[in-house]
């Protein structure tokens, strides 16, 4: 019986891995955006166009724009990639599949599980995103926080946790920013998607774990980004989300373990 539901499982994560077959087009689309072309030339709204909305302007578009990309789609032309959406789809349906599968030997039929399985998608679908345009749509990050709260509710005993968590990592990236930005003074040296990630998955997992989750981002984002400026020869722009993502996934299956281990280390 427990073969037939880890095949289930790993079917699972092929099917909802079907939705990255958009992840080229709004990759495309956001970078699209960031161009800051004005004037679409492929409908009749012209200047007004809802896909011509630059990145860097405040509005709910720039926001949600997943949704906005979606709505695009049904209204213009304008941001239907040259690329095709299918390609290597078979790819990111196979790691979702794995990740779900090692969650699964990890927790179990749980509630966690799906929390997390689906938790795990939105991860990996942003890390993509997030690693091509150094941006992070609102969506996932709400999406996530309503599983932070699904799982506050069904972890009632430890609520407290998971509200603390909610701010543990992502006050602390937003005293970081604020100050980097003076110093350096720019607008901000930390995106306010990765300060939203956190946060979320702080609800989701915890403060405990969501420090873990920050601190392996942080190491396996230092060793990767070392690695790519070594091989790459140059300048390479740091997208943190990836390696956030990366984090949180760590803390899902380990994280545990991890804290009881520095524990120890430290003789608590």
């Amino acid at each position: 019986m427990e073969w037939l539901v880890a095949i289930g499982v790993l079917v699972s994560g092929a099917v909802i891995g079907i939705i990255f077959m958009q992840a080229r087009n709004l990759i495309f689309y956001i970078q699209t955006m960031d161009k800051e072309e004005l004037v679409c030339d492929t409908c009749e709204h012209r200047e007004a166009c809802i896909g011509i909305k630059p990145i860097g302007s405040s509005n709910w578009m720039t926001e949600f724009t997943y949704t906005t990309f979606l709505l695009v789609k049904r209204r213009c032309g304008y941001t239907v990639s040259k690329t095709s959406a299918g390609k290597h789809i078979w790819i990111w349906m196979v790691i979702n599949s794995i990740l779900y599968e090692i969650l699964y030997l990890r927790y179990g039929m749980e509630i966690e599980l799906v929390l997390y399985c689906l938790t795990t998608t939105a991860l990996l679908y942003l890390a993509v995103v997030d690693w091509k345009t150094q941006y992070i749509p609102a969506e996932f990050n709400i999406l996530i926080f309503i599983f932070g709260l699904i799982n506050t509710c069904v972890d009632s005993e430890h609520w407290i946790q998971h509200v603390i968590g909610l701010f543990a990592v992502s006050v602390f990236l937003v005293l970081v920013d604020f100050v980097g930005a003076k110093l350096r003074q720019c607008d901000h040296v930390i995106g306010g998607g990765d300060i939203k990630l956190m946060a979320a998955a702080g609800l989701l997992i915890g403060w405990k774990l969501n420090i873990v989750a920050f601190m392996m981002g942080c190491i396996c984002g230092s060793i990767i980004h070392l690695i790519i400026m070594k091989i790459g020869r140059g300048e390479h722009k740091l997208a943190f989300g990836p390696y956030l993502a990366m984090g949180i996934y760590i803390a899902m299956i380990c994280g545990e373990q991890l804290v009881s281990w520095y524990l120890g280390i430290m003789g608590l």
